[in-house]
């Protein structure tokens, strides 16, 4: 028997726990095979799946995953409403709104799964499911930076940290399958969920959605998997326009070299049980019923055996936005057939119980008992029906342990990027009497709507308002908002955010887009990016530029800092700030992390992930175009790639490049000339740290073959690594790369040339970073 105290008053609405103070997981005394933990998943789900009826099967297609409500500021939950999804829906549940807190939202999950394991005829239990990204998905727990932002580290070993203490913090709360993590390519600027991604390069993306997955799917001390979880979103990326939901280019050579790469490694490596189909039609045919992307690339080509799943109401769409469906039967059947084997309807409108009608239908019913198979696999890998629910005391133990916050701090520090610095930073504090912060994003936590953060409320952290105010004093923090978040006409506050750079001597102006949440009241009408905003502009939203530009005017020195998951046209005007930095999506300890490298307690180590394109046009600007990418018009025209303005394909702001306090010098790096087919190219340098103070660079390692049977990018990166140096110290590294990893696929089947390679190892990918090395792979 398994007890947990309950302390929500709602409690006593739930059915069969009215009023008590404890709920029970009552002992079973019978001891079918699937209850028994010795056996495989694949075996105990066989058993229990001969013993369930046709409508239990439909059932575990699809769940309650808004399982909570709020009103006025506190957690509320609907029997009826919940009941009235239950009945057909429930194979998972999930946490309810964001701003809820884990502490009131444990209980009534605890409930409802206790529940459902004494009440239903086979005791099945619930698996619960959520988002997670850069945190738990309701309030309470420790709020890190985005994915772009921690991937903006380059330092794998500190994400593993970062992954392990959300994985904790997620099975204190009960979470067993989480919907993370995302493996898309940030190719297009325009696109507002680049934020959630790692980067615009597969390679990266592969290393850090590999230990997403494994440090999340470890298993337990009874080697259940402590964290499910699900790559995302087969395939997408690159939509048209970045419309979050729109169409994608098919052609096979172009999805597998550049979209599938991270899948690849992390189905390869790492073994997620489960994956997540994306919104898009991929030549004409939606995800949701793309047989062809889903069995012959992703079962085929790419070897994946755990369960796929639909996007949120992707089924759906497919009769209301595609019309490849006639209705919800037509589409619940097309998609079952397609492959996707389980649902996910936040609403509880699903449409796969409409396959309770096809009973007779012998397809359709081997499609279920394979697809219901697979939830049942998750369940008994994950230990839902063995485990102990979790208790509020090991939920308030795990919530932001100190632990886990110094992993948080750490992560915050090396996530920033400096970008601009005319020898400003660091700032001395003997010469810092007063600081100017002005803009709406100097006085908020903007984390990206997947993350449980009211940005206004101190609760989740401290904006880098408060972080100077506490480190400086308040009277010493002139704090100016110029001009609103979101766009807005309101120039009225300029005049005030001037002043106070004027008297301050010293302004750090922080913009941004982003802000809101998946919250009813911030969704539709207080953010600027995100899921479901794509940006055709640019620029900074409203009239943050006129805010800069105006505190620029004062001939004050000026530190900016961008707050988003997007990237930035930084125009000539705003180039002329003394110092820039991207702090990208935002953790509860951004603000002392900016606080520290603008006074030089911590040296920037951030290195881009993504390309900054110079002009709205000016992409796709990813660095690693193919060569007939990389050309203009007709005679002297060919100079540049873009006319008015002139610009050619190569941004100055390329991935992989960051600025430090310190400098540092790689050695004129050594391989051998030749190396025989199958074996490893070995790369050795030495990184010095040529300045007088700690730091950490990133050297990077890329590639490309003399000639490919078919276009290859212009470079490509294949390595890298993190060191720490103090100053003066010197460090010797080692790259080793297969020949088997330099290949790509050419019509499904992969392909490795022999002859001519050329490297590059250095601090970024810009040419003025690289040295060059060639390496002759014999047959």
């Amino acid at each position: 028997m398994v007890r947990f105290v309950v302390s929500v008053a709602f409690l006593a609405g739930l059915r069969g726990v009215a009023c008590a103070s404890e709920v029970l997981v009552q002992a079973r005394h019978d001891s079918p095979a699937y209850l028994d933990s010795s056996l495989s998943p694949k075996e105990r789900a066989a058993d229990l799946l001969q013993r369930m009826t046709w409508e239990e099967k439909v059932g575990q297609l699809g769940g309650a995953r808004k399982t909570l409500g709020r009103t006025n500021g506190q957690a509320t939950f609907n029997q009826s409403a919940f009941d009235a999804v239950w009945e057909t829906q429930n194979g998972q549940i999930g946490l309810g709104p964001q701003y809820n807190q884990a502490k009131d939202v444990l209980p009534v999950v605890n409930a409802l799964r206790a529940e459902q394991i004494n009440s239903t005829r086979l005791g099945i239990p619930y698996v619960t499911i959520a988002d997670s990204i850069n945190s738990i998905w309701v309030s309470g727990g420790s709020l890190f930076p985005g994915a772009v932002s921690m991937a903006s580290s380059w330092n794998l070993d500190l994400y593993e940290r970062v992954v392990a203490a959300i994985r904790d913090e997620n099975h204190a709360l009960g979470v067993n399958w989480v919907l993370s993590p995302e493996l898309d390519v940030a190719y297009d600027p325009r696109n507002g969920r680049n934020g959630e991604m790692f980067g615009e390069d597969t390679y990266l993306i592969s290393e850090f959605g590999t230990r997403y997955v494994k440090t999340m799917q470890a298993k337990d001390e009874n080697g259940f998997v402590k964290i499910a979880t699900t790559i995302k979103h087969w395939v997408y990326g690159r939509s048209n326009g970045g419309v979050n939901r729109a169409s994608m280019e098919g052609g096979i050579n172009h999805i597998l070299n550049d979209l599938a790469p991270p899948y690849i490694k992390v189905i390869k490596e790492a073994e997620p049980l489960s994956l997540m189909v994306s919104y898009a039609s991929v030549d004409r045919v939606p995800m949701s019923i793309n047989r062809y992307m889903i069995q012959d690339v992703l079962r085929g080509i790419l070897g994946f055996k755990g369960l796929v799943m639909s996007d949120a109401n992707s089924i759906q769409y497919t009769v209301e936005e595609s019309k490849v469906s006639k209705s919800p039967a037509d589409a619940a059947q097309k998609t079952l057939r397609a492959g996707l084997e389980h649902e996910l309807s936040p609403a509880g409108n699903g449409l796969y119980p409409t396959l309770i009608n096809f009973v007779n239908d012998t397809e359709i019913a081997s499609l279920i008992n394979q697809s219901v198979s697979a939830l049942l696999e998750i369940k008994f890998a994950t230990g839902v029906f063995d485990n102990p629910l979790p208790t509020a005391g090991n939920l308030e133990r795990t919530l932001r342990s100190e632990r886990h916050l110094e992993i948080n701090r750490n992560i915050s520090r090396e996530s920033i990027v400096l970008l601009k610095n005319d020898g400003m930073l660091p700032l001395q504090r003997s010469n810092v009497s007063k600081i100017a912060v002005v803009g709406a994003y100097g006085d908020m936590i903007n984390a990206g709507m997947y993350a449980a953060c009211n940005a206004t409320d101190p609760s989740y952290g401290d904006s880098l308002r408060r972080s100077l105010e506490r480190d400086l004093g308040g009277e010493n923090v002139l704090y100016a908002k110029g001009v609103d978040a979101l766009p807005s006409n309101d120039s009225s506050g300029i005049d005030a955010a001037v002043a106070a750079a004027r008297e301050a001597g010293l302004a750090v102006v922080v913009l941004g887009s982003g802000y809101g949440t998946f919250d009813l009241s911030e969704i539709n009408n207080k953010r600027t990016d995100g899921e479901g905003f794509t940006h055709a502009d640019l620029w900074f939203p409203g009239l943050q530029q006129e805010l800069l530009d105006a505190v620029l005017g004062t001939g004050v020195p000026t530190v900016l800092v961008m707050s988003s998951g997007q990237t930035f046209v930084l125009n000539e005007s705003t180039m002329r700030s003394n110092a820039i930095l991207h702090s990208w999506f935002s953790g509860e300890f951004t603000g002392d992390a900016l606080v520290e490298i603008l006074f030089g307690d911590v040296n920037p180590s951030g290195k881009l992930t993504v390309t900054i394109p110079q002009a709205n046009g000016a992409f796709p600007v990813a660095y690693n175009y193919l060569p007939s990418d990389n050309q203009g018009g007709f005679g002297t025209a060919t100079l540049y790639d873009w006319q008015w303005p002139q610009l050619t394909r190569y941004a100055p702001m390329r991935f992989g490049f960051g600025l430090s306090y310190t400098t540092f010098e790689i050695s004129s790096p050594t391989a051998p000339s030749a190396v025989s087919s199958g074996g490893n190219v070995t790369f050795s340098a030495t990184v010095k740290n040529t300045g007088d103070v700690a730091g950490k660079e990133v050297v990077q390692l890329y590639y490309r073959p003399e000639y490919s049977v078919i276009e290859f990018p212009v470079m490509k990166l294949i390595r890298f690594v993190k060191v720490d140096l103090a100053p003066g110290e010197t460090q010797n590294i080692s790259l080793a790369v297969p020949h088997s990893e330099l290949g790509y696929y050419v019509d499904g089947k992969w392909n490795v040339d022999y002859g001519n390679y050329t490297f590059w190892i250095g601090s970024s990918s810009r040419t003025e970073d690289l040295q060059q090395l060639n390496v002759t792979i014999s047959q």
